[in-house]
């Protein structure tokens, strides 16, 4: 408690004497991570350039005009839906994934880490019907990125895409559902929609009870809805790789169909 007052009085006396800097650095030296942040939170985000900014960072005019962020899409009534997988592709994990959805003949989004298209590309050479998209290079939290490191995480994981599978992504899913400005300009100037999701596997939640997640899922799902899976990362999330087919059977016994991300917008 003690250290806690002697941050308090040390910033305010230096802030009032208009010394920023050295009240930020008196606040470091004290070692008070709570306190430096509380200072943080204090000071004004930038203008232009950095991760909240939707205007480019040289103030010159936009190379487009507007873009979208989606949620679900507009089933007009119809139980059509779309299964989504992040992260991938993984050696072991997405011919799993593939396999279960070939057996149940249902398509997918598959959002792509550039890195993971480099090191493990063959993997999706034979998608046929799924649909392949951006998920970045490697995966950083775009919150915290400013625009142009932003178009490049975008233009890396493209560039991979389109010279491993020859086609290009149409669609763009940041990270954690993380993104500021500099993600909504960079997005909009490549020509790619943010898409989020409406529903999610929710894996860590039937760890104990992994049977119970496709009844769960069946459950939830609406019309409309963009289902996060992922086939790379935490072992818990092989309770859903696990049990896709139980899952689609289960979603398929509520009557609903499934599209691609893409084909659902449209």
């Amino acid at each position: 408690m003690a250290s806690r007052i002697v941050v308090t009085v040390i910033s305010r006396r230096v802030l009032l004497r208009g010394g920023i800097a050295a009240g930020a650095g008196a606040l470091l030296a004290v070692g008070s991570r709570e306190a430096w942040d509380a200072y943080r939170e204090t000071q004004p985000l930038p203008f232009y350039g950095g991760p909240e900014s939707g205007i480019r960072p040289d103030l010159s005019v936009p190379h487009a005009g507007q873009d979208q962020v989606i949620w679900r899409g507009n089933a007009q009534g119809a139980t059509r839906i779309a299964l989504t997988f992040d992260d991938g592709p993984h050696p072991q994990w997405t011919p799993q994934v593939l396999a279960t959805l070939a057996e149940h003949d249902v398509p997918a989004t598959f959002f792509l880490k550039g890195v993971n298209v480099r090191d493990h590309g063959a993997i999706h050479r034979d998608s046929g019907k799924h649909e392949l998209a951006n998920h970045t290079w490697d995966h950083p939290d775009l919150a915290r990125l400013d625009q142009p490191a932003v178009a490049d995480q975008i233009a890396r994981c493209t560039a991979a895409i389109e010279d491993t599978y020859g086609r290009s992504p149409r669609l763009f899913r940041p990270p954690y559902g993380h993104f500021g400005g500099s993600t909504v300009l960079a997005c909009a100037e490549a020509g790619l929609p943010v898409v989020l999701w409406s529903m999610q596997f929710r894996e860590a939640d039937f760890v104990t009870h992994p049977d119970d997640i496709a009844a769960e899922v069946a459950r939830q799902a609406h019309p409309g809805a963009i289902v996060l899976g992922h086939d790379c990362g935490a072992a818990e999330r092989l309770v859903a790789i696990d049990r896709l087919g139980a899952i689609i059977e289960a979603l398929k016994a509520r009557d609903f169909s499934f599209d691609t991300v893409s084909a659902l917008l449209a």
